[in-house]
């Protein structure tokens, strides 16, 4: 079930993908974790729409500094929580280059970076690519996590976390998924309980 999973979220990807200016092979680790920053609670079209500005201000760590913090606030302001971005985005900025901990890159951010700049075979989870999962095998937890980083393996290429993505945004919506247009709906846990007749 992984790999027919796997094989069938790929295809629709390649007839279906979002262009968008982050996607793979990003080859600055800066500009990589400021984009795991942004996305963060923001739809992706959002934060397209700003996005060669603000990598533009903020292209190093030292440019975060000169800027300071409310000057990243204003320039992070049309984007939306621009307060708090501003202060991680300033706190990252200081510890970068340190060898310690780097302040405001939880989990959803490190394995981000690891797939748009190292190609790492990781999962990313997020809400979107949760969704997908949990719906399609009926799961939730540690569990999706678990399947996700068994599609990737199976995909051979961390990309499929980008192709659950642009599904979620596209066909497996939060709100009136539109399960007869997904390339999984004769498969999904979901979409089979939705076409249940109700009792």
């Amino acid at each position: 079930m992984i790999a027919e999973f796997a094989r069938r979220v790929m295809e629709w990807y390649e007839r279906n993908k979002r262009v968008l200016p982050w996607r793979l092979g990003m080859g600055d680790e800066w500009v990589t974790a400021l984009t795991a920053i942004l996305l963060r609670k923001t739809r992706a079209e959002a934060v397209a729409k700003h996005y060669q500005r603000i990598v533009g201000a903020l292209s190093t760590p030292q440019r975060a500094l000169e800027l300071g913090v409310e000057g990243i606030e204003e320039l992070l302001r049309p984007l939306g929580l621009h307060r708090t971005r501003a202060r991680q985005i300033y706190s990252l900025a200081r510890a970068w280059g340190s060898g310690g901990r780097l302040p405001g890159l939880g989990p959803y951010a490190l394995s981000l970076i690891d797939c748009l700049h190292r190609r790492r075979l990781v999962p990313v989870v997020d809400v979107n690519t949760a969704r997908v999962v949990g719906r399609f095998f009926g799961v939730g937890g540690e569990r999706v996590a678990e399947l996700l980083g068994e599609a990737v393996r199976e995909a051979g290429t961390c990309e499929l976390n980008l192709a659950l993505m642009d599904l979620a945004a596209r066909v497996c919506r939060a709100r009136r998924p539109r399960c007869g247009e997904c390339p999984l709906g004769d498969l999904c846990s979901y979409a089979a309980a939705s076409r249940r007749p109700s009792s």
